[in-house]
């Protein structure tokens, strides 16, 4: 990133452009060895870089790991997933917890605002969607069945 540093968000030229799109595709390229069909699901996407981090949070170094929480006091921190606009829903670290385990939580919690909380539960102890599944049929019926 020390190329464009001292740049500004659109004022980064054709060849930051560039690279992001390469290192999307790069990952893409992963997740399809995994699942081929990925690409048919994407309508579109869209790729950050530490940079952007600094330049719309305002974080230091374009640091990922979101607000500051009170770990004396967690649960005065928590953000909900819900918004007053509605559809709108906040997910990811920056919402509760950083990391890997703060973005499941937070999914959780989404994803409990949207087929209820108990049914999500439900469902992780049970550990796989199986057919007919509250979470799976639902999904069908928000996306297509290749999605």
């Amino acid at each position: 990133m020390k190329s464009w540093e001292n740049t500004l968000i659109e004022n980064r030229g054709a060849d930051y452009q560039k690279m992001k799109k390469q290192k999307a595709e790069q990952l893409l390229n992963i997740v399809e060895q995994k699942f081929p069909d990925i690409r048919e699901c994407i309508d579109e996407y869209f790729s950050s870089t530490p940079l952007t981090y600094r330049d719309y949070t305002g974080t230091v170094e374009g640091s990922m790991y979101g607000i500051k929480h009170d770990y004396n006091s967690p649960l005065h921190s928590v953000i909900l997933p819900n918004t007053k606009i509605k559809n709108l829903f906040l997910t990811g670290q920056n919402t509760n917890l950083h990391g890997i385990l703060g973005v499941s939580f937070s999914a959780v919690l989404t994803c409990g605002q949207l087929l209820g909380l108990n049914n999500i539960i439900a469902e992780i102890r049970n550990e796989t969607l199986m057919e007919g599944s509250y979470i799976k049929t639902n999904l069908k019926q928000m996306k297509s069945p290749n999605c």
